[in-house]
């Protein structure tokens, strides 16, 4: 990834939502903001990767979005988990300053 940038998988796990949920929530903010094309900028991208289920496999889809729409998206989460988000954010800027 070559912009600084926060997976829908870590956002679930930081605020305790499903995934398929926060994948949900980013695809409707998506469409609401009219961002339409994950390879024109850095501010989201996609990927898909198999996600074991049972027995089987299945296709899943990460996004890695960038600061401003990871707080666009979890503002209306619960202070709580906004917390956790923008903590996060710190911990991702100040290692990006150190490299």
């Amino acid at each position: 990834m070559s912009f600084v940038s926060m997976t829908s998988k870590e956002i679930a796990e930081l605020t305790g939502k499903e995934l398929n949920h926060v994948n949900r929530d980013i695809k409707i903010m998506l469409e609401q903001l009219k961002v339409v094309d994950p390879n024109l900028d850095s501010m989201y991208k996609t990927v898909t990767y198999k996600q074991k289920v049972g027995f089987g496999e299945r296709d899943n889809k990460m996004y890695y979005l960038n600061k401003r729409l990871t707080l666009i998206l979890t503002s209306g989460y619960s202070i709580q988990l906004r917390t956790k988000i923008i903590d996060r954010w710190q911990e991702l800027e100040n290692k990006q300053t150190k490299l």
